[in-house]
Order: C-alpha cells, then sequence, then structure tokens
C-alpha cells in the first residue's frame, strides 16, 4: 500500500520525454518523494516551494502560473507550461544542474538555477550493501568538494564506522532533515533511465559514480591511514571466497584450497576474512577453505580494512570485500567470471578465462541473477567461474610478488 502523499496538491510528473512513467517506476518515485517529505525550499513568493530532494520538486499554488524548466546546461526543457495547484516532480533523480523559471499573470517573477554552494546535501546509501557503497564514497567527497557544499549521509550502521574512518569531512545522518537543499538516493542506480541515464550494467564502475553525480573525472579513492595497530607479526594474505551470490565466486572444485596450499609453501598465513565460514543460496553453496584461518565472525569493516591493510595483498572475487582491498590501498587479485574486467576498479591482477563463457552480468539482453542466464541445466552452467584453472591464480600471485618485489 502506497504511502499518504505529503503535499497539499496533486503531484504532476514530468521527464525529458525519454520514455513514459509505467508502474514500475511508479512505486519507486512515489516511495523516494514520501521519504523525503514536504518540499522544503522557500522561494520568497507565498505557496511556491523548491527543492531537489527527490528529484526537482515544485510546488504551485492556485493562480495564473507558467512554469519553464530546462537543464541549464544543454538547454533541454523537461516543462513549458501554465499550471496551477500542482506538485512538480521530475522523473529525472540523478544530478541535473537545473534551471526554473515561474511567471504569475505573464510576468516574471521568480527564477532559480541549481546552485548548491553552502548547502546542506544528502546522499542515500544501501545499508546492507558494501561493495557499491565503498565504490561511491570518494565520488560524494569529490561532489562536495566541487559545489561547495555540507554533504550529508544515510549510510545505515554497516557503513557508517567506515565511512568515518576513510571520508571523515562527510556527516552521517538518519534521514533528509529541513535543511536540505538536494538529495541523492543511490540505492536505485541500475534503475535507467530516470534514476540514471545509462544503464550501469553497460558501464565501468569507475564511471558510475560520475554519471549520477555530474563529475567530470574519477576520484582516487582517499589514502588510506590505519588507526589501529598490526596485530599479526607474521607475514600474511587476506582471502574471501563469498560474494552476495554464489554464481559470483570462483568455483573450480578444490581451488581454493590449493591456492592456500601454495601461498602457506610461500610463508604466508593466509586468513579467511569473509562474514561468515559459509554462504548457500539457490545456485550452491560456497564454505571457506578447510585449510585457511578462520577469521570470519563478527568483525566490523573497520577491523576488516585494517586486516586488509597490513596484508601483504588479498585475493577475493566480485565483492564488497575486494572493494575494501581498494579503499585499504592492498594490491588485490580479482578471481572473476560473471563480470568483464571493466566492471571493477582496475586492477592488472584480474583473473579471468576468456575462452569460455563469461561477463553475464555486463550483457543487458539476460537477466544476470537469474542462475547461469546463458547455460542454465547444461554441462557449461558456470563455466565462467568453474574453468579458471588454480595455475592462472597461482601464476598470478606470482606476478604480483614480483611486482611488489621491484617497490
Amino acid at each position: 500500500m502506497m504511502p499518504a502523499s505529503p503535499h497539499p496538491f496533486p503531484t504532476l510528473y514530468f521527464n525529458s520525454g525519454i520514455k513514459m512513467i509505467d508502474s514500475s517506476d511508479n512505486a519507486a518515485f512515489v516511495r523516494n518523494d514520501y521519504l523525503s517529505g514536504t518540499v522544503k525550499g522557500e522561494t520568497g513568493i507565498e505557496g511556491l516551494r523548491l527543492d531537489f530532494n527527490a528529484g526537482l520538486r515544485l510546488e504551485v499554488p492556485s493562480g495564473n502560473w507558467h512554469v519553464r524548466i530546462t537543464d541549464a546546461d544543454s538547454e533541454l526543457v523537461f516543462f513549458d507550461y501554465d499550471v496551477s495547484e500542482k506538485t512538480l516532480i521530475s522523473m529525472e533523480q540523478f544530478f541535473i544542474r537545473w534551471r526554473i523559471e515561474v511567471s504569475r499573470d505573464g510576468e516574471p517573477v521568480f527564477s532559480h538555477t541549481y546552485d548548491a554552494t553552502d548547502q546542506e546535501v544528502c546522499f542515500v546509501l544501501q545499508p546492507h550493501v558494501v561493495g557499491d557503497n565503498i565504490m561511491f564514497l570518494p565520488y560524494i567527497a569529490s561532489f562536495a568538494q566541487k559545489h561547495r557544499c555540507r554533504a550529508v549521509v544515510v549510510a545505515g550502521s554497516l557503513i557508517t564506522p567506515l565511512m568515518r574512518e576513510l571520508y571523515p569531512e562527510l556527516t552521517p545522518v538518519l534521514n533528509v532533515s529541513e535543511n536540505t537543499y538536494a538529495t541523492y538516493d543511490l540505492r536505485n542506480f541500475q534503475k535507467e533511465p530516470f534514476w540514471e541515464s545509462d544503464n550501469s550494467r553497460s558501464l565501468p564502475y569507475a564511471y558510475i559514480g560520475r554519471l549520477l553525480l555530474g563529475l567530470d573525472f574519477t576520484p582516487r579513492p582517499r589514502v588510506f591511514t590505519p588507526s589501529a595497530p598490526r596485530l599479526i607479526k607474521e607475514p600474511y594474505v587476506t582471502i574471501a571466497v563469498q560474494g552476495s551470490g554464489t554464481l559470483k565466486s570462483w568455483l573450480y572444485p578444490g581451488g581454493w584450497e590449493t591456492v592456500v596450499d601454495y601461498l602457506k609453501e610461500l610463508g604466508y598465513r593466509v586468513l579467511c576474512i569473509d562474514r561468515a565460514p559459509a554462504h548457500e543460496d539457490d545456485s550452491g553453496k560456497v564454505v571457506m577453505p578447510a585449510n585457511a584461518e578462520d577469521f570470519t565472525g563478527d568483525r566490523s569493516l573497520v577491523d576488516r580494512l585494517h586486516m586488509i591493510h597490513y596484508a601483504d595483498f588479498f585475493i577475493g572475487i566480485s565483492s564488497g570485500l575486494t572493494w575494501l582491498a581498494e579503499a585499504a590501498g592492498t594490491k588485490a587479485i580479482i578471481i572473476s567470471g560473471i563480470t568483464m574486467p571493466h566492471t571493477e576498479y582496475d586492477t592488472p591482477y584480474r583473473v579471468i578465462n576468456r575462452l569460455v563463457c563469461h561477463g553475464c552480468y555486463n550483457d543487458l539482453r539476460v537477466d544476470w541473477k537469474a542462475p547461469c542466464p546463458r547455460h542454465q541445466g547444461t554441462p557449461r552452467e558456470g563455466e565462467c567461474s568453474r574453468k579458471i584453472h588454480p595455475k592462472q591464480v597461482i601464476e598470478m600471485i606470482d606476478r604480483l610478488r614480483r611486482d611488489l618485489w621491484k617497490h
């Protein structure tokens, strides 16, 4: 059941004309609008209120009004009509440098171009997601620097301590306040064309934050300075074998055990830092290698950040802990077949078998969340992961270690 509208007038959605709204869009728009509450910005004209907390939102009271809304950069016209007793809301929810011009009785009475300088801008993250949020944090910090605004973040208890550790200038909050000029809900970034202009699965992850927040560059992750001492004296390597789905994992039979044995022969302790010793879903079960040390359990992301930082290197898959390795400034080997190499952050230590089916996550023709969307029920099911040989990983370990010695 949809919540009641927070507005005094009926809502009128508008967009660039790229797509008409349908039922699947409607629920997300209404939910986002409801969470943002009433339109917060005063214009100096009674009853006319403006903010950017769920897209552009403009409350127009009764009267002979005409509203023109454009993109200040491209001059693209979104809305240019007479209107009365309506709350106008843009379907486009990502960053646009909006331009609003309002006339009453044929006379211009108000104009405003988006300007977040010295304003509070809120960013909403998924509370239980690791990788996407770590990816977004440097973009949020860069947005705040570019626009000279106060960045506040609704992040949740999992991410907030990590954000404080990496980006202390970002302020955690529980919700959108009355002082908020604009809000960007980054939880829905995979929903195009209104939550992002292009489908994120077709893009390098390094570009998604730029696309959503209107940045001209890909910011470098903050150089991490540890706030806790090293707890393990011996040389060690951290590994993470689980992801949000089994098909993201490396499923070569006995592959992890072979790699762990090799690392131990090299003199490393091998610490598995996944959240739990095992993960199971409809596609199967992934278990911590029995020959690795069990550092799973109730540890914070900040604890894991320090464990990865002090490791000689990290080995993982397409998962949040692999993104945590980048935040920690630690060399990482990424083993993945479900994603194309451009999907995660750039690393020279990517292990993939390009000679078998791979990259279904980036194939917009299939539902990548379905169990092996191209070959389910055939002998080729899951071959992107099952046919990555331990030899490939071991050779990558050797190459990474040679590179470390060079430096």
